[in-house]
């Protein structure tokens, strides 16, 4: 979560540069930065937050932790992932692809996680699935990021690497596989995971339900 209001952060921080649709050169556009009125107070408050995260966490925010844009990457594609994860669950649990899911695990035989749902029921053999599957991508994520492959981008900043440039707060629109359609597709991904969990907790829906019907129940 850090890393995501960082990622704010650094969008009101610098300018970005554009490219005029009629005239075919580059146009500098500046991020809206009120200059009177508490709006002026907000957009200070933002840098002033990625300054002092700098000077009171030099360790982390050299290595791109917290208020960076290295941090809002990996988050906007941690988002991504989680927002395929929950259109795959939609789609399984939809399509009846997901064996006895509303049975529940016997204690005697899976042990400590059939306790994991709460209460006097356990959890089904569904969330069982879908939480070992989770499990098993993070450690393959902390594999990665303990030991990457020279072709990966790295999820930590390297000694003396800087930080990359803030995309502005309205990124270029620039379609294909482009670095700010990559912010455009992680900001909105961070914000949707936003509103699912909080439309979940607020009308006590499960998040996969919602998702369908987010999408107009195109899953099931």
């Amino acid at each position: 979560m850090l890393g995501f209001v960082g990622g704010v952060a650094a969008s009101f921080s610098r300018p970005f540069l554009g490219r005029s649709t009629f005239s075919g050169s580059a146009v500098r556009v500046t991020a809206m930065r009120p200059t009177r009125g508490p709006q002026a107070n907000m957009y200070g408050i933002f840098t002033k937050a990625m300054e002092d995260f700098k000077d009171d966490f030099p360790q982390f925010a050299k290595r791109g932790w917290g208020a960076t844009v290295k941090a809002e990457t990996w988050n906007g594609r941690h988002a991504m992932f989680g927002m395929l994860v929950l259109w795959i669950t939609a789609y399984c649990q939809g399509h009846g692809l997901i064996p006895n899911p509303t049975l529940v695990l016997d204690p005697k035989q899976w042990g400590p996680l059939a306790d994991l749902g709460g209460g006097a029921g356990g959890i089904s053999n569904e969330r069982a699935i879908v939480l070992i599957a989770h499990v098993h991508v993070l450690l393959v994520s902390i594999a990665a990021t303990i030991a990457p492959f020279s072709f990966q981008d790295k999820l930590l900043l390297d000694e003396g690497e800087a930080d990359l440039e803030p995309m502005g707060l309205i990124p270029d629109m620039k379609l294909g596989l482009t670095r700010e359609a990559e912010t455009w597709n992680g900001r909105l991904a961070m914000l949707g995971i936003i509103v699912l969990a909080g439309g979940a907790f607020g009308t006590s829906t499960s998040i996969v339900e919602l998702t369908n019907k987010m999408f107009g129940g195109v899953f099931f």
